[in-house]
């Protein structure tokens, strides 16, 4: 069995240098097209740049910002998340049990992933889940994917190799995170009609160039519809994080 429960939504910002953005830009169709009900998106463009905001101490600070830019099309147009919808079917994790029917605690089997904050949830508040009482206690956890809607993975390439690597934020040491987030609904006159239009998803951090300094790089990214169909994944162009 596996119990659902009612949590505040994370977005997966753990790093308070890492912020999710987003903007989208709809076409209109004179003569309503007929698409597929699962979402096709293509690459459009892919950008970097470096913008001077505000830290919360009031200060200058720069940030890295790269920008994917997709088309999409859907033939039912239910394209979107707001922010609010965080239970079910949108809910951010479901909580497996073992063969006793207890919960799984990190550090409880070798076989368990190490600590990331996709496979793992720290209940700090005082929790009854399975009638257990958690304060302070990390438990596994099944990250359910219709939880966010648009999914990128960043691959580079180290100096000296031929072959690009994945850097896997979930699993970072000091990142514990990833940029998968949300976008708005984009039908704002109903679901059932078909959408098409471009989708820049824009996404900022202090340590990109830290991280990648300019080693080529690329993007691959696909999105979910409310249904949570599952779009194709597109890759972008080779790219390096120079302004």
């Amino acid at each position: 069995m596996q119990y659902n429960i009612k949590n505040k939504a994370r977005h997966l910002i753990f790093n308070s240098t890492i912020i999710i953005g987003f903007m989208t830009i709809l076409t209109a169709c004179p003569t309503p097209p007929e698409f597929e009900d699962v979402p096709k998106i293509e690459y459009e463009d892919v950008e970097f740049s470096i913008i001077t905001d505000t830290s919360a101490s009031g200060q200058p600070l720069n940030q890295d910002v790269i920008s994917v830019t997709i088309s999409f099309e859907d033939g039912d147009g239910d394209l979107g998340l707001r922010n609010s919808e965080n239970e079910p079917p949108y809910h951010q994790f479901d909580i497996p049990l073992n063969e006793e029917r207890e919960l799984i605690y990190f550090g409880s089997s070798p076989d368990l992933p190490p600590f990331n904050y996709y496979d793992y949830n720290i209940f700090r508040d005082s929790t009854i889940i399975n009638n257990e009482v958690l304060v302070n206690d990390t438990v596994f956890v099944r990250f359910n994917e219709r939880h966010f809607n648009i999914y990128v993975a960043f691959f580079y390439q180290p100096p000296g190799s031929n072959d690009f690597e994945q850097f896997e934020w979930e699993t970072e040491p000091g990142f514990y995170q990833s940029f998968h987030g949300r976008f708005p609904i984009l039908n704002t006159e109903n679901y059932n009609r078909p959408l098409n239009g471009s989708l820049t998803y824009e996404m900022k951090s202090v340590g990109f160039r830290a991280t990648f300094r300019d080693y080529p790089m690329y993007l691959e990214v696909y999105i979910l519809d409310r249904a949570g169909n599952k779009s194709n994944v597109i890759q972008t162009e080779t790219f390096r994080l120079i302004n």
